[in-house]
């Protein structure tokens, strides 16, 4: 196993606690299918940060699923919240660190090692997402998968040049609303599913 530290972050409703790697610790590249990828969940992201500081405004009881949680802050925060959360990411490494960072806090909330393309993902009342644009093949697998798994999503953008295209193609099935965030540079998408 890694090294690991805890790092305490202060966010509206409270200190969270998240379980990481170690600076400078070796993070192995986590083999998905026939792909290594680099371990990018293993870094507290602005994107991640500005949708626990968000995640405030979830209701109680509201049912949420974090894809590519990373180190799961969004998960956390809306877990503190009251949300009924599962967090997901391809990294088993990640997920367990979530799990140990959810009973450090004493949150419930489960965190499984899922792809956001697999069928088994539940339909929920919200799905959230940090800094997921950074690929063409996330762009499209979001744009087939998001609608059949809740009426709103929640995403935060650091600016990449992909998010343009997702939000352009995201529009014929969903209204956005971009929001700033107290993150430089990063934006809240906030989409609802079109009734009709």
């Amino acid at each position: 196993m890694i090294e690991v530290v805890r790092e305490s972050l202060t966010l509206p409703g409270g200190e969270i606690v998240v379980v990481r790697p170690a600076p400078g610790a070796e993070v192995p590249f986590d083999e998905v299918g026939d792909e290594l990828l680099p371990p990018y969940w293993a870094e507290l992201w602005p994107s991640g940060i500005a949708l626990a500081q968000a995640v405030r405004a979830v209701p109680a009881g509201t049912r949420v699923l974090e894809l590519g949680c990373g180190l799961g802050l969004p998960a956390l925060a809306a877990a503190r919240a009251g949300a009924e959360v599962l967090a997901t990411d391809l990294s088993t490494t990640a997920i367990t660190l979530v799990r140990r960072s959810a009973a450090l806090n004493g949150l419930p909330l489960r965190a499984e090692a899922l792809s956001w393309t697999d069928p088994a993902l539940p339909a929920v009342d919200l799905v959230l997402g940090a800094d997921l644009l950074y690929g063409h093949r996330n762009v499209v697998e979001l744009l087939e998968v998001l609608p059949r798994l809740a009426p709103q999503v929640w995403l935060t953008d650091p600016g990449r040049p992909l998010a343009a295209e997702f939000l352009a193609a995201a529009r014929t099935t969903w209204t956005a609303i971009r929001r700033p965030t107290t993150q430089d540079g990063v934006a809240l998408h906030r989409l609802t599913r079109r009734t009709t």
